[in-house]
């Protein structure tokens, strides 16, 4: 199955990543990356900062 990145969003802007079944993966917040457990519901946001290489991927 693929799963289409529809991360590259104007800066500002909250944007969502789905796969194509339509299950959510991820959403952009802020300055950060927001992914949810899919067994326990936590979410957790990992900032840009930490991700390594983010720098480097074209807007």
């Amino acid at each position: 199955m693929t799963a289409h990145n529809n991360l590259a969003r104007p800066c500002g802007q909250d944007s969502e990543t789905r796969c194509e079944c339509g299950q959510l993966i991820a959403k952009v917040r802020g300055q950060g990356l927001e992914l949810k457990c899919k067994r326990c519901k936590r979410i957790v946001v990992i900032p840009f900062t930490a991700i390594e290489g983010w720098g480097t991927v074209p807007a």
